[in-house]
């Protein structure tokens, strides 16, 4: 028997409009599940980081849509940032897919610094004086990001699954 070897390269994983709906899709599904189970007694993070990974990646499969970026430049171009993603979705005429009104202008604009920083994710103390009272006061948060995912989901369905 001879000695073979065979070296192992590194995976490069091409993300598809359909990826990164599925995943926005999965977000939303457990953003969902936990309306019906959260507490009013306590601010709960993690349905607004839901929320938000689940817009994030349904912006990011609409620029896919039109742009077909390789994954590594939504990271470097994008990351986390849902404001930017917005905007750039908008300049791509997103509106055919989703009504562009001042209230979801401002709930992205108001949850994008806590999004983008993580601070839905991790136990953070400054969100006990910042971010919470905020987004406490504004109720319409949650239930706008909700319907403005459920829009994206269903009028993005049937463009992505043909280009991909």
């Amino acid at each position: 028997m001879t000695g073979i070897t065979v070296k192992i390269g590194t995976a490069t994983v091409n993300m598809t409009g359909i990826e990164f709906m599925t995943y926005a899709n999965r977000y939303f599904e457990a953003a969902e599940y936990l309306r019906g189970h959260s507490s009013e007694d306590w601010f709960d993070p993690i349905p607004y980081h839901l929320l938000c990974q689940s817009l994030e990646l349904h912006l990011k499969s609409y620029i896919w849509l039109i742009d077909r970026l390789p994954r590594d430049k939504y990271r470097s171009k994008y990351g986390h940032d849902i404001a930017k993603l917005w905007r750039h979705s908008k300049d791509r005429n997103i509106s055919k897919y989703c009504a562009d009104t001042p209230l979801r202008n401002d709930v992205i604009n108001l949850v994008n610094p806590f999004y983008k920083s993580r601070k839905f994710g991790y136990l953070d103390l400054s969100m006990s004086w910042q971010g919470i009272p905020l987004l406490r006061k504004n109720k319409q948060v949650l239930p706008t990001i909700r319907r403005l995912c459920k829009q994206l989901r269903n009028s993005l369905k049937q463009p992505i699954l043909r280009a991909s």
